[in-house]
């Protein structure tokens, strides 16, 4: 009768160069060079240095944006749409030239539809999301139809609301860290 092997048991392979080096097993440091700059870590934290590794790059990225709550531009009523306008030719008035601007420093409120530019996603171009800006009037273009606050471009026609914000709540968003 042949005699099984011990469950887990190899066999030693053939010989090789590298024997010797797998008979003598895991090396063991106490007290050296080694062992003062590469100190035990435990396997709880061994485990955190393969955290970070993503096979799959974006991926995350992608699953968060399907989570965004995308929705249909609002229409405005005729009266809205006069306020919107009349808010407009105020600010156009305000800031006509560079130096106009400037003197007058013109702090706004800014409420603006956006649409989905991610091309992966079904509403592509078709709904959008609603944000809130505020920072200084810039310019007002009637003939391209844009509005201009600080570094950002808005077309006319994704403007949903606007409030022209006096002194006390500029001062109140310049010191507030949370700006949006």
């Amino acid at each position: 009768m042949t005699k099984l092997p011990k469950i887990g048991y190899l066999r030693d392979p053939v010989p090789f160069q590298y024997e010797q080096v797998l008979r003598k097993g895991k090396p063991y440091h106490n007290d050296d060079w080694f062992a003062a700059k590469h100190p035990h870590m435990e396997y709880g934290r061994r485990a955190k240095i393969f955290a970070p590794f993503a096979a799959l790059k974006g991926f995350e990225e992608e699953v968060q944006s399907k989570d965004i709550r995308y929705e249909k531009q609002r229409e405005l009523d005729p009266d809205e749409l006069n306020d919107l306008n009349e808010t407009l030719n105020l600010l156009h008035e305000l800031t006509i030239n560079g130096r106009a601007a400037k003197q007058n420093h013109v702090q706004a409120e800014v409420e603006y539809f956006e649409l989905c530019e991610d091309s992966h996603h079904e509403v592509y171009h078709r709904m959008g999301i609603y944000h809130k800006l505020v920072g200084t009037v810039r310019w007002v273009d009637g003939s391209a139809q844009k509005l201009r606050i600080d570094d950002t471009e808005l077309p006319f026609q994704h403007l949903f609301r606007i409030r022209i914000l006096s002194e006390s709540e500029t001062n109140r968003y310049t010191d507030d860290s949370n700006v949006v």
